[in-house]
């Protein structure tokens, strides 16, 4: 009897043992909901930390269906800005265009000519300083003068360039990853509480909303919605009145992750889109080098103009 008895009492503890240790692993789950999560009815607090920061790194991707095309239309980029400085550094990469390029003339029954140049050619970089813009694009290099790397004017100059292909790729430089907490101005309906999830080694809380597109297209200004890529004017194409949002948002209430996705059919057409953008921001309030480039490598945009 006494050997049963401290048996059951050993079981007891290991039983008690084994259950701290399975709350343990389900407190640590991401997405649990065993930690408390600070209910919210708007995302303004949220907008107003994240957009009154110092500075920040960021990364984000894009990526989209392509109609007649096995290959998805994708960029990333990832950068950074120093509020003080009234700076900001962005880098994408544009290589899969390409491809999508390849693909679209193989649809068409045709191929695709000139050279579309090595994946490193399609990486392209812009520096904000202020009202001006720096723009290096290697694949548009043969376009510049001789010892020539970036081109320089604001934002505008850049867009209305007859020099080109350069001034296709305006709306890129002119990117700002701060303008996507614009967009929580438009969420529509009740905020959904999911739990909390460690990003980048930072505690977050999850949540799920409805960014309402009537609302967007009238609270946040035009150039400020091309952050998103086109996804509201896909969306708004497909006859969405909404778009799902998830986001991350830590102990500051300051966005440390955002998703977007949507999947509809086009009108009039049995073809289905489907497009998603994500954006991470990170290392909020840490110091940033962000540095002009050299004078020698620089052209104005202005001289680039032709007759």
């Amino acid at each position: 009897m006494h050997t049963l008895i401290v048996s059951l009492r050993r079981l007891h503890l290991v039983l008690v043992a084994l259950a701290g240790v399975l709350a343990l692993i389900a407190a640590g789950c991401g997405g649990g909901t065993s930690v408390a999560v600070p209910e919210l009815t708007s995302f303004t607090s949220a907008a107003n930390a994240s957009s009154s920061a110092d500075s920040a790194k960021f990364e984000l991707s894009f990526s989209m269906t392509m109609p007649l095309s096995d290959k998805p239309l994708t960029f990333s980029a990832g950068g950074g800005f120093d509020k003080a400085a009234d700076r900001a550094q962005l880098n994408f990469d544009l290589s899969s265009l390409a491809e999508l390029f390849k693909s679209l003339g193989q649809s068409f029954g045709g191929t695709v000519s000139g050279d579309m140049g090595s994946p490193s050619d399609w990486k392209l970089d812009a520096i904000k300083d202020g009202d001006l813009v720096y723009v290096r694009f290697p694949l548009m290099k043969d376009q510049l003068p001789a010892g020539k790397t970036w081109v320089k004017g604001d934002l505008k100059e850049l867009a209305d360039q007859s020099a080109g292909d350069l001034s296709q790729f305006g709306s890129f430089a002119g990117t700002d990853p701060r303008d996507v907490f614009g967009m929580l101005k438009a969420v529509s309906g009740s905020i959904q509480t999911v739990g909390t999830e460690e990003i980048r080694g930072v505690e977050t809380s999850h949540y799920m909303a409805t960014i309402d597109i009537a609302k967007l297209e009238k609270l946040v200004p035009a150039d400020q919605r091309e952050s998103l890529g086109g996804l509201d004017k896909t969306a708004a194409q497909a006859g969405l009145t909404g778009i799902p949002i998830d986001i991350w948002i830590d102990g500051d209430q300051r966005v440390r992750k955002m998703t977007f996705e949507i999947e509809a059919k086009q009108p009039g057409t049995s073809q289905t889109t489907k497009a998603s953008f994500e954006v991470e921001l990170y290392d909020y309030g840490k110091p940033l080098d962000i540095t002009l480039p050299p004078a020698d490598q620089v052209v104005d945009a202005a001289t680039l103009k032709t007759s």
